[in-house]
C-alpha cells in the first residue's frame, strides 16, 4: 500500500484493451442472448458454441484463442470434447452438422462432399 499503486502502468493498459475487447464483445451481441432450437447445439456449451462459430468462420485455433482471450491449447481441448459430443472426426465434419445453427456457414473454400 502506500505510495506503491495496485497495478503499473502496463497492467492498466493491458486491462484498458481487455475492457476494450469485452465492450465490444457485448456490442457485437446487441445485448440479446443466443439461443439455439437444435438438438446438436444443445449438446456443446455456449463456450463451444463460440468455438464452433469461429470454426466454422475459417478461424485457426491461434486465431480464436486470440478472439476468445484462451490459450490455443484451451481451444484444442475444447474442440477434442466437441468433436466426442457430436460424435465427428474434424472440424469440416462438425461445420457441416451444425451449418444450419449459424448465420455464417462453412467458408467458401471448404468442400464437404
Amino acid at each position: 500500500m502506500g505510495d506503491n499503486p495496485a497495478f503499473g502502468a502496463a497492467e492498466v493498459a493491458n486491462l484498458s484493451a481487455l475492457c476494450l475487447h469485452l465492450s465490444a464483445s457485448l456490442a457485437a451481441l446487441g445485448g440479446r442472448a443466443i439461443e439455439f432450437n437444435s438438438a446438436l447445439a444443445k449438446r456443446l456449451t455456449p463456450r463451444e458454441l463460440q468455438i464452433a462459430q469461429l470454426v466454422a468462420r475459417g478461424l485457426t485455433n491461434a486465431e480464436i484463442g486470440a478472439e476468445l482471450w484462451i490459450a490455443q491449447n484451451s481451444v484444442k481441448q475444447a474442440l477434442k470434447r466437441m468433436f466426442r459430443k457430436l460424435n465427428v472426426g474434424s472440424r469440416v465434419e462438425m461445420v457441416a452438422q451444425l451449418q444450419g445453427i449459424f448465420e455464417v456457414g462453412l467458408p467458401k473454400n471448404v468442400d464437404v462432399s
